[in-house]
């Protein structure tokens, strides 16, 4: 088990210390612990980025990170610990914004809320894009993995909100479960296509093709609304 550093206490979180707040809390409770737990959980963003899960080495992370290899394994016992550790706090805002699907819509204002919510799903997988391509390639090819077994019970739940809101509906022929599965990977795929850069599309882009498809799935092709201001005539 990773040891609980001890260092005097004094000062108030960061802003990093925020983002990583779960892992800090339950890794360290002193300040100089917090700040140097947070430079290794920024690190191995870091290092998760340029390498993926498969690449990303511990003892790189603390050569980013300014402290001794050992220093790592006094907060994680090995990678998969790290990964499952980061997950938890990533894990947190994405999937509280990926069940607040709002309720699928027909008209403009439905459309309207539905392409806000997903800027918000993309913005966040962009703002967390190493870690949740990290935790795609650990389920990939190791299922056993902590982190990928969190992320699946955390995609299970998502998934049944997703199956509900289209249930909601009553009017579409497309399965529920089937549905929000392909949601799910179509979300999934496009932002982890533009954090390959094999998308090459803009933020605003990415939010429209991805609401479109959502909206033409479950109410069929015309429903996507037209622009304000198109002509009728070309609607």
């Amino acid at each position: 088990m990773p040891r609980r550093a001890q260092e005097p206490v004094d000062q108030a979180p960061s802003p990093a210390e925020n983002r990583w707040s779960r892992t800090v809390a339950e890794r360290s409770t002193r300040a100089h612990g917090r700040r140097t737990l947070v430079k290794v959980l920024d690190a191995a963003e870091a290092e998760f980025a340029a390498h993926g899960w498969h690449g990303a080495r511990m003892a790189r992370m603390a050569k980013r990170a300014g402290t001794a290899h050992g220093t790592v394994y006094a907060y994680f016992a090995d990678k998969d610990d790290l990964l499952f550790a980061m997950w938890q706090d990533v894990g947190v805002e994405l999937n509280s914004i990926l069940q607040a699907m709002p309720p699928l819509r027909a008209d403009p204002e439905g459309f309207a809320d539905l392409r806000r919510w997903v800027g918000q799903v993309c913005g966040c997988f962009r703002r967390n894009a190493a870690v949740s391509h990290a935790v795609g390639e650990a389920l990939s090819d190791e299922e056993t993995l902590r982190g990928g077994k969190a992320a699946l019970r955390e995609q299970g739940r998502v998934l049944a909100v997703w199956e509900q809101r289209i249930r909601d509906t009553a009017s579409t022929g497309l399965d529920p479960t089937m549905g929000a599965l392909a949601i799910y990977a179509i979300i999934e795929g496009a932002n982890e296509s533009v954090y390959r850069d094999e998308l090459l599309v803009t933020e605003e882009e990415l939010v429209a093709g991805v609401s479109e498809f959502i909206q033409r799935s479950v109410f069929g092709s015309t429903s996507v609304p037209a622009p304000a201001g198109t002509p009728s005539s070309v609607r």
